[in-house]
């Protein structure tokens, strides 16, 4: 196995098409806008011969509690695949290894998409990884189809739900913006980060 650095965008996108779980938390443009708030990114590409097998986005978070790499959503390691996904986590983590003590980082947070069972957490457990104290993100997410009509989709929510979103939608203080402007993105990066 070998770790490469991917630059390419068509090379990086392509890959996580292959995944039906994936969030925009390693999409190459996430990438893009982290560099753009002054954190260092990494792409690394796990490789076997010529075979691309895994990505991982790594973001050098500097924050009160530490300095650290954080892989958001990551690794994306394919499943049909000759070494075992624990073969493949403990060489990234020999790279990322070596990379938080060039960067001098106190400590390394990944936080892949995986279902929570007694391997899974066998395998971080003996790779020396331990539940973080408090998440970067949520931890269990819903995943809500958006096709139907507003009503329709309300019309399926719990009766107090509906109501808490109807009280929200006539608060004055709250705004519901869509927008493709960078400040507003900065916004939203200035709340994600205090909360």
């Amino acid at each position: 196995m070998e770790i490469r650095e991917i630059e390419d965008k068509k090379i990086w996108e392509d890959f996580l098409e292959n995944f039906k779980e994936k969030t925009f938390l390693q999409s190459f443009n996430w990438g893009e806008f982290n560099k753009k708030m002054g954190n260092k990114i990494w792409r690394f590409g796990i490789y076997e011969i010529s075979n691309l097998i895994g990505v991982a986005l790594v973001i050098k978070i500097e924050a009160k509690r530490g300095t650290f790499l954080f892989l958001p959503h990551g690794p994306m390691i394919k499943s049909q695949i000759s070494n075992s996904k624990s073969q493949i986590l403990e060489f990234l983590l020999e790279k990322l290894s070596q990379l938080a003590k060039k960067e001098r980082c106190d400590f390394i947070r990944i936080a892949p998409i995986l279902e929570r069972n007694k391997e899974n957490e066998k395998i971080f457990k003996e790779l020396g990884f331990r539940e973080a104290p408090i998440h970067i993100h949520p931890e269990l997410t819903w995943e809500l189809d958006i096709t139907p009509s507003e009503n329709e989709l309300l019309m399926g929510m719990r009766k107090t739900t509906r109501y808490l979103i109807r009280q929200a939608l006539k608060n004055k203080e709250i705004e519901i913006v869509k927008s493709k402007n960078l400040k507003d993105l900065e916004a939203f990066n200035k709340i994600y980060q205090e909360t």
